[in-house]
Order: C-alpha cells, then sequence, then structure tokens
C-alpha cells in the first residue's frame, strides 16, 4: 500500500513533469514562429513598402499606416456632402504617388496598397468604383472608346451619351410633387 505522503511527492514530481514539457514545447513554438517571420516562407507575405514619387508623404508614416482611412473617410464626406475638394488626403493623390514603377497600380501582390491590406486582413474595396491607377494624360473619359476619340463609329454607348448631352434633364426641384 502506498502512502499518503509518497502518493502526494508522486503528484507534485509529475505536475513538475508537466509544467517543464509545456515549457519546452512554447519555447519551441515561438523559435519556430520567429524563424518564420524573419524567413519569406511565412504563411502571409510582409507588405511590400514602396518610395512615393514625391518628396515626401502628406503626414509621417506611422501616423498614415494607423489613420490614413479616417483621412479618406473625412476627405469623402467633405467632397461628397460640402463640395469641397482638396488635392491633399485625396485617393487620387495617393494613387498617383504611391502607384508601382513597374505595373503603375496600387493593386496586385506587390502594389502598395493591396499588400499591406492583405497583411493585415482588411477588405480594400475602394477600387471597386475609384481608379488603381494614375490619371492618364488623354482628356477624354475612360467609357469614350478609340473610335469615338478618333471620330469614328460611337456604338450604342456613345449614341445614348449623344443624345443625353443634346437633352439635358432638368432636375426635379419640387420635392416629389408634379408640376
Amino acid at each position: 500500500m502506498v502512502s499518503l505522503a509518497k502518493l502526494r511527492d508522486m503528484l507534485t514530481w509529475q505536475r513538475g513533469a508537466a509544467i517543464a514539457a509545456l515549457l519546452a514545447v512554447s519555447v519551441v513554438s515561438v523559435a519556430s514562429a520567429d524563424a518564420s517571420e524573419k524567413s519569406s516562407s511565412g504563411r502571409v507575405p510582409v507588405p511590400v513598402q514602396l518610395e512615393g514619387k514625391g518628396d515626401k508623404c502628406v503626414r509621417d508614416t506611422a501616423y498614415m499606416k494607423r489613420h490614413h482611412m479616417d483621412e479618406l473617410k473625412h476627405q469623402r464626406n467633405d467632397t461628397m456632402r460640402k463640395g469641397i475638394r482638396t488635392k491633399e488626403m485625396s485617393l487620387q493623390n495617393c494613387v498617383e504617388c504611391h502607384a508601382s514603377k513597374k505595373t503603375n497600380s496600387v493593386l496586385g501582390k506587390d502594389g502598395f496598397c493591396q499588400s499591406c491590406h492583405s497583411y493585415a486582413a482588411v477588405k480594400l474595396d475602394c477600387f471597386e468604383c475609384h481608379a488603381s491607377k494614375p490619371k492618364s494624360a488623354t482628356p477624354f473619359h475612360p467609357l469614350v472608346s478609340k473610335n469615338e476619340q478618333q471620330g469614328g463609329d460611337v456604338g450604342l454607348a456613345g449614341k445614348m451619351r449623344q443624345e443625353m448631352q443634346a437633352n439635358p434633364v432638368e432636375p426635379n426641384t419640387t420635392g416629389g410633387a408634379s408640376k
């Protein structure tokens, strides 16, 4: 028969062995995590840090990493609700400065915006409506085809555009009531 004191010593030894094993496993896992972060074979690629085309950003890098979305939302609200358009915090200005020299875009695997958003697991939906490349030097709207630019066949969209320009619609200012 095992005495109570001997049983207590056995349980204490087993508890100590279990703690030592857990510490060893945690040290190994931390060491492997550090090694994978330093190597390029980690699960999520580290964001691409491209230099902008301008002399400096509108704010310091640490601020922009943390608050760029707030600035863009503020700019959007000023533009859409108040009609105030400034270039400093506009998305177009950011794209012009941060577009890759290789692809001329902020999207793609090595794109300035997409690489950071992929790393942070944040949905990037700005470019569902906005251009991800700087504006070209052409004075035509991107929906105007090359044929229309050169005076050729305009197609259905061109005909509709010409019709709308020829017959402008008066805005309804009566609040929905008919005249």
